[in-house]
């Protein structure tokens, strides 16, 4: 038999790894199973930005301290060292497709000038983040297990077992599903069949040099289409933390058969409006993902797994968030343990954090907006982008930021039923339309793991 782990933590992420930190730090016996042969090597395309600091986010108001290198979480109370590399980035801009009009979230000048206090937040080296999270789970006495690919859950008796592709079984009293935004045991619990389904994001991402961008300390996200099915092509360049003049550069979207991510990101670099950008591209590093869209997990915990981050959320929790259900998680079972409740009951306040702090503070269809609002098509989308002409409050946080963007829009009703009625006839259309309907397409053409 198997020797019982107070906890099993599948996933080695930042949700996982901090959990297994916080479980063997507080004197839990824990195994931390990672697919992976390499847990702090970043293969995945993934932003690594500071998420969120000018708002509330999850709950929580964190922030980056560069004066003492740390991540600050002052409502969930804990904070890391981060002594890695990053970059300040001052405002968010989103341009029209023919790269004709910009939408300022900030003021890239204003905030520029004042220095790190205005800033929108950062970007940061995930790898540095995980290797220090690493090295304190496993000085904490944690088995970090890599080269673990589960693929099987039982639940008998009091106890929990898990299977992996090696031919390996690990027991656990509890276990925390931390395997990411495609979780397989979330999956195998049978909770993907209480979720809604809204599609599959791709998307490949390039470290690259030789940009010469006219605000380079700010997020640019062109908004284009795909030219034969008018799916939303979602571009996003920041800063790189890693060197002066590198930068991340992603092209990604709905999933779809026509469309080859790749080819709409070399498109985008050599002969798209926004070509002028790149002058001398050298590609350093390149990176791509797969991610399925789903509502929220119907709840956070079933026969002793407890879930934390991205994979029990839509689409992703973040490092923070993750790092936050991790802490959390990790605690709530040190409790049960403590009081003999190895139970539901026992793990109660986990599961009333999580429903605070995410499905009870966000509405997951509001980030789903991000993609549904550019339904309306190219002409239409351009033409009401570029009725907004004023600078917008400076904000991160994706479930307001068309919040803003479209009050603004609606403010000019009036010149919209003048110039273009038949937007407004569309506009009150979709309107009356559930989310689920307005990205039916995207559903039809994305491929869930149920």
């Amino acid at each position: 038999m198997p020797k019982t782990y107070d906890v099993v933590i599948v996933g080695a992420g930042p949700a996982g790894l901090m959990a297994a930190k916080v479980a063997g730090e507080n004197g839990l016996s824990v195994a931390l199973l990672e697919r992976k042969d390499s847990i702090t090597t970043i293969q995945r395309s993934c932003a690594t930005m500071f998420a969120i600091e000018d708002d509330y986010y999850f709950g929580e108001r964190m922030y980056f301290n560069e004066e003492s290198k740390r991540l600050v979480f002052p409502v969930t109370g804990f904070s890391l060292p981060y002594d890695g590399p990053y970059k300040n980035f001052y405002a968010w801009h989103l341009y029209t497709s023919d790269a004709q009009h910009i939408i300022r979230l900030g003021s890239y000048e204003v905030n520029r000038q004042r220095g790190p206090k205005a800033r929108l937040s950062v970007t940061y080296s995930k790898h540095h983040l995980l290797e220090h999270l690493l090295a304190d789970a496993q000085k904490a006495g944690v088995q970090v297990v890599t080269g673990a690919n589960v693929i099987g859950f039982r639940r008998q008796g009091d106890i929990n077992y898990l299977t992996t592709a090696e031919g390996a079984t690990y027991a656990g009293i509890f276990i925390i599903a931390a395997d990411g935004i495609n979780s397989r045991l979330v999956k195998l619990l049978g909770l993907n069949k209480d979720r809604s389904f809204y599609g599959t994001l791709m998307g490949v991402s390039y470290y690259m040099t030789g940009l010469d961008l006219p605000y380079p300390e700010a997020i640019n996200y062109p908004m284009l289409f795909h030219k034969e099915t008018q799916y939303p092509i979602m571009i996003w360049i920041e800063p790189s933390p890693f060197d002066e003049d590198e930068f991340w550069v992603y092209v990604g979207g709905p999933s779809h058969p026509a469309i080859s991510y790749k080819d709409e990101l070399d498109r985008f670099i050599s002969s798209s409006p926004f070509s002028p950008w790149f002058p001398r591209p050298e590609v350093r590093r390149m990176q791509a993902h797969v991610a399925n869209i789903w509502s929220p997990a119907p709840v956070p915990f079933k026969d002793n797994v407890l879930i934390a981050g991205d994979a029990g959320w839509t689409v992703e929790a973040e490092c923070t968030g993750s790092m936050m259900c991790g802490l959390k998680a990790a605690y709530a079972i040190a409790e049960a343990l403590r009081e003999h409740k190895p139970t539901a009951e026992g793990v109660q306040s986990y599961s009333r954090w999580w429903y605070e702090h995410f499905p009870n503070a966000m509405d997951y269809t509001e980030f789903l907006q991000l993609l549904s609002s550019t339904l309306v098509g190219e002409d239409r989308a351009n033409y009401l982008y570029k009725l907004v002409t004023d600078v917008l409050p400076c904000s991160l946080n994706p479930y307001n930021l068309f919040k803003g963007v479209n009050a603004s829009i609606m403010s000019k009703i009036g010149q919209i039923q003048q110039e273009r009625p038949e937007i407004i006839t569309m506009m009150q259309k979709a309107s009356t339309l559930p989310i689920r309907h307005q990205m039916r397409g995207f559903i039809s053409t994305g491929f869930p793991n149920t």
